[in-house]
C-alpha cells in the first residue's frame, strides 16, 4: 500500500512542545507505539540508543529523555504535565533507564530499542527510530520485522504458531470479515506471528473481543492512529510533483493554494471547512508561540538566554536602517524558536527546528500588507503543499539525515512560497522560489552545539525569514530561478547523504569550535549532574 505525505500530517507538523520534531516529537510517537504494544503502562523499561547515532548527542539537550518516558505512560506529545515526566513515571511505578549500545545497527541515526517489562513478567523488545519532522516507524516487535507509522487504525493478532503459512491462512478468515482495509501483513519470528491488519476506519468491539477467544490467538494489540489524517487507499491525490501542481493550477485556473486545499481534501477526506478549520487552529498556535517568545518572563536551560523580547521593536529603529518587513519577521522567528526551547507549544514547518521562518514571515507579512485571515491562511496551504512536494527520494526533514538543509532550507522554502502566493504569485513562481531557496542553502550541515536547538539553529532561522523573502520577492518580480523545484529537491537529498557520510552528524562545524567544544562540555557537566539527582 502507498501512502501518500499530506500537509497536515508531514509538512505543517507535528503540534508539539518543543525544542524538536524528530527528537522530541518522535520519541513521544514511539513511546506510545510501544505502550499499546505491551498493553499497559511497564513496569520496567530500558531504552538503548546505537554509541555512533545521534541521540548521544541529544538525549537530554533536546528532551528526547522526557518525550520516551511520557510516550510509555501513555500520554501524547501534548498532554499536560510533559516536562513532569521523571516524577510521573515514579508515580505510575515504572522504573525506566537510558543505555548506550553498540550493536545497534537497525535503521538510521535516532533508533532505539525499548525493552519492558509488564507487571505479570513478561517481556517485549521493540526498536523503532524517529525519522524526522516527527514521523516515526517501528522495525521490530521481537523478533518479527513490523513497520509501524502511525497513519492507519492497526490491528495486531498475536498468534501462538510461529508458522508464516498459517498467519496468512489466519488472515484470510479475518480479512473477509472487515471492510476498508488498507492493506495486511503477516510476520514471524521464533515464538510467535503476528498478522498486523490496517484499516482506514476502527475496528469494531464485538469483532475484537471475538478474536480473543479463538483457539489460535495468543493476544491482540489495537493502535490508534498518531497522525491527525488517517490513511485510505480508496483516496489518490491530484498530482504528487512541482510540475503537477503547476500543471493543474493551469488546467483548473486556480491559485496554488485552492490546488493545495484540494489535494489535502482528496487524501483526508474532510470537507473544505473542516480543512479550513484546521489550517486556522494552526495559524492560532503560530500566533500563540510567537505571543509566548515575545514574554519578557521567558525563559529555558541551555547556553543562551532569549533575546526576542528585547529585539522586538528595536530592528530598523534609531542608527539602524530599516529591513521593512524583516523588521518584525526577525524577531518573530527568534521569538517562537526561544517559545519553543521552552517546551512551548509549536507547529513544527517542517520540523522544531526550523518552525521559525514560516509563521514569522506570513504572520509579520500579512499583516504588513493588510491581508485578509482567508489570504494568510492560503499563503499558510501553499506552503504545506511545497513542503510536501519536496519529499522525495527519502526526505523526511531529518537534519542528522540529510542536513540542516533538510530542515532550515525546507521550511525556507515553504516560506518563500507562502509569501509568493500571498502577493498574488502563480504556482510556477512559489515553485521557483522554493527552488532558488534550496540553491541559497544548499550544503548546510546540521551541527547543534551542546546538542541543543540553539546555536547555531535559532541564527538559522533569522536568516531563513530574510532568504525566504529575499526569493518570493525576486521571483515576482522577474529573477529566473533556472533549476526546478524538483531537481533541486533531489540534489538536496543526495547532497546530503554525502554530508552525513564524509563528515558525520549533528558535530561537525559550530560545535567544533574552541567556544562550541567549551559549551558541550560546560552543558553535558550540568546534564550530568542533573541526571545523578534524579
Amino acid at each position: 500500500m502507498k501512502e501518500y505525505n499530506t500537509i497536515f500530517n508531514h509538512a505543517l507538523a507535528p503540534i508539539t512542545p518543543g525544542p524538536s520534531s524528530s527528537n522530541t516529537c518522535g520519541p513521544v510517537r514511539i513511546g506510545l507505539v510501544c505502550q499499546q504494544l505491551l498493553g499497559e503502562i511497564p513496569q520496567k523499561a530500558v531504552i538503548e540508543y546505537y554509541t555512533k547515532g545521534a541521540f548521544p548527542n541529544t538525549l537530554y539537550g533536546m528532551c528526547s529523555d522526557i518525550a520516551f518516558i511520557n510516550g510509555l505512560l501513555g500520554k501524547e506529545q501534548n498532554a499536560p504535565g510533559f516536562t513532569e515526566a521523571y516524577e510521573n513515571a515514579k508515580k505510575a511505578g515504572m522504573e525506566v533507564s537510558f543505555a548506550e549500545v553498540d550493536d545497534l545497527t537497525v535503521g538510521g541515526m535516532e533508533t532505539v530499542r525499548i525493552r519492558m517489562t509488564a507487571h505479570d513478567g513478561s517481556q517485549l523488545t521493540v526498536i523503532g527510530e524517529s525519522v524526522g519532522g516527527g514521523a516515526f516507524c517501528t522495525h521490530f516487535i521481537d523478533d518479527c520485522p513490523l513497520t509501524i507509522r502511525g497513519m492507519n487504525h492497526e490491528l495486531l493478532i498475536f498468534l501462538k504458531k510461529p508458522d508464516q503459512e498459517e498467519a496468512v491462512r489466519f488472515s484470510g478468515k479475518i480479512k473477509d470479515q472487515l471492510s476498508h482495509i488498507n492493506d495486511c501483513i503477516c510476520v514471524t519470528g521464533k515464538e510467535y506471528s503476528i498478522v498486523n491488519i490496517r484499516s482506514a476506519c476502527p475496528f469494531g468491539q464485538q469483532f475484537l473481543e471475538n478474536l480473543k477467544y479463538d483457539p489460535q490467538v495468543l493476544r491482540i494489540r489495537t493502535i490508534a492512529p498518531i497522525h491527525p489524517i488517517v490513511a485510505d487507499i480508496t483516496r489518490k491525490p491530484p498530482f504528487e510533483t512541482p510540475e503537477g501542481l503547476i500543471a493543474y493550477c493551469e488546467e483548473n485556473h486556480c491559485s496554488p493554494a485552492q490546488a493545495a486545499v484540494a489535494y489535502e481534501m482528496s487524501l483526508s477526506g474532510w470537507d473544505e471547512k473542516q480543512t479550513k478549520d484546521y489550517g486556522n487552529m494552526l495559524l492560532g498556535i503560530m500566533r500563540n508561540s510567537r505571543k509566548g517568545g515575545y514574554d519578557p518572563g521567558l525563559s529555558f536551560k541551555g547556553i543562551v538566554s532569549p533575546k526576542a523580547a528585547r529585539m522586538h521593536g528595536r530592528i530598523g529603529t534609531g542608527s539602524m536602517p530599516s529591513l521593512g518587513l524583516l523588521n518584525e519577521a526577525i524577531p518573530a522567528s527568534l521569538g517562537i524558536m526561544e517559545h519553543s526551547n521552552a517546551s512551548g507549544k509549536i507547529v513544527c514547518v517542517p520540523t522544531g527546528g526550523s518552525s521559525g521562518i514560516v509563521p514569522g514571515l506570513l504572520l509579520s507579512a500579512a499583516e504588513q500588507m493588510g491581508s485578509s485571515p482567508d489570504e494568510l491562511y492560503d499563503a499558510l496551504m501553499c506552503a504545506g503543499m511545497i513542503g510536501v512536494l519536496m519529499m522525495v527520494d527519502g526526505n523526511e526533514f531529518a537534519g542528522g539525515t540529510h542536513g540542516c538543509q533538510a530542515e532550515v532550507a525546507c521550511g525556507t522554502a515553504m516560506a518563500a512560497a507562502g509569501l509568493v502566493q500571498l502577493m498574488g504569485g502563480t504556482a510556477k513562481e512559489a515553485c521557483d522560489a522554493a527552488s532558488m531557496s534550496l540553491q541559497c542553502f544548499l550544503g548546510l550541515i546540521c551541527d547543534p552545539v551542546a546538542g541543543l536547538v540553539q546555536v547555531p539553529c535559532l541564527a538559522r532561522n533569522i536568516a531563513g525569514v530574510a532568504v525566504a523573502a529575499a526569493c518570493a520577492q525576486s521571483v515576482c518580480a522577474g529573477f529566473d530561478v533556472v533549476i526546478p523545484l524538483q531537481e533541486m529537491s533531489r540534489i538536496m537529498v543526495r547532497v546530503g547523504t554525502d554530508i552525513t557520510r564524509e563528515l558525520g552528524m549533528c558535530c561537525s562545524g559550530c560545535c567544533l569550535t574552541p567556544t562550541g567544544v567549551r559549551l558541550t562540555k560546560e552543558h553535558d557537566d550540568a546534564v550530568r549532574s542533573a541526571s545523578e539527582k534524579r
